[in-house]
């Protein structure tokens, strides 16, 4: 009688492990698709070459500046423009009274006309559609531009200054 309780055990275990194998199906399987997105926040950002030094001139004269750099180092393409931070060129040298306007005696080249134009105190763009940064290595577009500055006759002898203030804007957006 043991034996056949010993076998009924074995042939029950069996089948509870048949049923088993059974019940797991490897031939059925579900796939389910899922879309991920992520947002890349815009970064806008400008790197100039600073300062620009006309070296010693003499008045009277028109001079170009030494060819400078301006650096795309954002992600975005964009839209340069420039402005003095004043009407004119003022002396840092003691005791010096002239100035230098920069109404018709200063200008930048720019990108847009592709010739020297007139800076003051209002934006002026210069650069439309400035490619960004390089995907991957973030190697800067680097554009290369000068000034143009013409001396009054007669300006007295002295160190002058001025601040260009640059804005880039991403491309066809309002500065």
């Amino acid at each position: 009688m043991k034996e056949k309780i010993g076998g009924l055990i074995a042939l029950l275990l069996a089948l509870m492990f048949a049923v088993a194998l059974g019940a797991y199906d490897t031939s059925s399987a579900a796939t389910a698709n899922q879309n991920v997105t992520v947002s890349v926040a815009e970064s806008i950002s400008i790197a100039v070459d600073s300062p620009v030094d006309f070296g010693n001139q003499s008045a009277g004269g028109t001079y170009e500046s030494p060819s400078y750099n301006i650096r795309n180092t954002g992600n975005v393409k964009i839209d340069l423009y420039v402005q003095t931070n004043d009407t004119d060129f003022r002396p840092t040298t003691p005791n010096t009274e002239d100035t230098i306007p920069i109404a018709g005696n200063y200008k930048i080249w720019s990108n847009v006309t592709g010739s020297f134009e007139q800076l003051s105190t209002s934006l002026l763009k210069i650069y439309d559609n400035m490619p960004k940064a390089s995907q991957g290595s973030g190697t800067p577009f680097t554009w290369t531009t000068k000034q143009e500055l013409t001396i009054p006759s007669f300006t007295e002898d002295g160190t002058y200054v001025i601040t260009l203030i640059y804005t880039a804007v991403k491309h066809n957006r309002p500065p």
